[in-house]
């Protein structure tokens, strides 16, 4: 054994491998955070739901009801009847 004299890589070898492995687990965390913000992200867009009466608006707009139809579900919606 040469203990760190001659060719052996000595210290280099050891500091290439903790650059390494630093590295993989930045990398490592870097992924996990992410997918964290991915998956959280698709909620805080999904949270901010527009009201009913913005929805029956759109849709009245859209043509997926008449205007018929649009009164009687915002008198639903506002008056309760």
């Amino acid at each position: 054994m040469m203990w760190g004299f001659g060719s052996g890589a000595g210290w280099l070898m050891w500091l290439s491998m903790a650059v390494g492995v630093v590295a993989f687990w930045v990398i490592v965390a870097l992924v996990i955070r992410a997918l964290w913000r991915g998956s959280r992200g698709e909620r805080q867009v999904g949270a901010a739901r527009p009201d009913p009466l913005t929805l029956l608006q759109e849709g009245l707009a859209r043509g997926e009801i008449s205007p018929e139809q649009y009164e009687q579900r915002r008198r639903i919606l506002i008056d309760g009847h």
